[in-house]
């Protein structure tokens, strides 16, 4: 049987199904017909009962007369609906929420590419803090008030500024490679929290007796935690850089170790305290593959020791203290290590290389003077107090008057 078709205007037709209805009229199927390059050309545009109609119908056909005119533009119908198929992709893709595009995108190369201490804490950020807050928004649309919220969310559960800084860092982290793939432009909205001024600096480091003391305990509890402990206190070294020491880095004969995984990427040599030598050559050397440093399993350190956490405990060295910034953690064996060396004299440029830091502002955030040492200035300020007056040379202005030396 043949189909019949309808003329609806010039270049639009239809047909009617024989039995299914839309509304109280024959369902009808549109289509358009037009000469192009003298050629007939048919296209369909769809069922009545699927939402197309005359007027879309006709809107099309006005645009491909517009086009052929301008000779810009999609020519045919199937142009028309593949552009309108990729810009509705396009959208899509724009459209992404965080948490796809960390699930679908970020989270493998990051995982792959990124330093394994860093990528877990990115992935804690993201489970715990921007997941349950933003991560169903299309990550282009997170705005810096739904960021204050957050922020808000995590002072009113006792969090750290810092902790929160670090919440706001991964967020910055998936803005930067979504922006890199077309997904989201302009600044990231983390950009728009103030978090105000951070101070996590340590205030507390212990004296050699301390440590000593400390490691006694730890090694009363786990002699794999003591060796770890050992290193930390007398290198300074961070937990994830000795995790990861192995004994190829190791120079037992010259009495060095070399941190090849840092957090600044650039390698340290660290020469050897006769404790640590002591201790190394105890327990190897290895293959020069494996890890120096392991736990009761054999498994490489992740976080800091049980039996250093219990030790802390049991000499109550964190007893009555709620600043975080005086208790004593793992990371206060490398504090302590430095303000020790600092106390002794040694200057802060050989301090700043053996400890990877770039910035005097670094060192003054992890080393203070202990009490003899800041007495020892003080005396040396009270000698030179009273040395016999001498010439005194007037500080001269630009122009080469001398100004008033007398103080003000």
């Amino acid at each position: 049987m043949a189909i019949s078709w309808k003329t609806a205007v010039k270049g639009v037709r239809y047909r009617e199904h024989p039995t299914r209805k839309h509304g109280k009229r024959a369902d009808r199927y549109w289509a358009l017909q037009y000469k192009l390059h003298g050629k007939v050309i048919n296209e369909a545009v769809g069922w009545w009962s699927d939402g197309h109609n005359q007027e879309e119908a006709e809107g099309y056909l006005r645009t491909l007369r517009q086009n052929w005119n301008s000779g810009e533009g999609p020519q045919t119908l199937v142009e028309i609906q593949a552009e309108g198929k990729a810009l509705r992709t396009e959208e899509a893709r724009r459209d992404i929420s965080l948490a796809d595009y960390w699930t679908e995108n970020y989270a493998p190369q990051a995982q792959q590419g990124k330093r394994p201490e860093t990528w877990r804490g990115e992935e804690r950020n993201m489970r715990f803090w921007l997941a349950p807050a933003v991560g169903q928004m299309p990550l282009r649309k997170i705005h810096p008030r739904n960021l204050e919220a957050l922020r808000q969310k995590m002072v009113a559960e006792g969090k750290a500024t810092r902790t929160i800084q670090h919440v706001l860092a991964t967020l910055r982290a998936v803005w930067k490679h979504a922006k890199r793939w077309g997904v989201v432009e302009g600044d990231c909205p983390a950009k728009g929290v103030e978090l105000g001024r951070i101070d996590n600096g340590r205030v507390r480091f212990l004296d050699p007796a301390g440590v000593n003391e400390l490691l006694d305990a730890v090694r009363e509890r786990d002699e794999n935690a003591w060796r770890l402990c050992l290193m930390a206190s007398h290198t300074g070294a961070r937990l994830g850089e000795l995790a990861a020491l192995r004994w190829a880095h190791v120079d037992l004969a010259g009495g060095y170790l070399t941190l090849v995984h840092t957090k600044t990427g650039k390698p340290r040599a660290f020469p050897m305290t006769p404790q640590v030598a002591a201790m190394l050559a105890e327990i190897g050397p290895g293959a020069a593959n494996e890890l120096v440093l392991t736990n009761a399993d054999g498994n490489p350190w992740r976080t800091q020791p049980n039996a250093f956490r219990r030790a802390v405990a049991a000499l109550g060295l964190n007893d009555g203290r709620t600043d975080a910034r005086e208790k004593i953690v793992f990371h206060s064996l490398r504090h302590s290590a430095a303000s020790l060396m600092l106390a002794g004299g040694v200057d802060a440029r050989t301090i700043m290389e053996l400890f990877g830091w770039s910035t005097l502002a670094m060192l003054q955030r992890y080393t203070h003077p202990g009490a003899e040492a800041k007495a020892r200035a003080v005396a040396t300020l009270g000698a030179a107090m009273n040395a016999q007056p001498g010439k005194v040379l007037p500080f001269k202005r630009a122009g080469g008057s001398p100004l008033d030396s007398t103080a003000r």
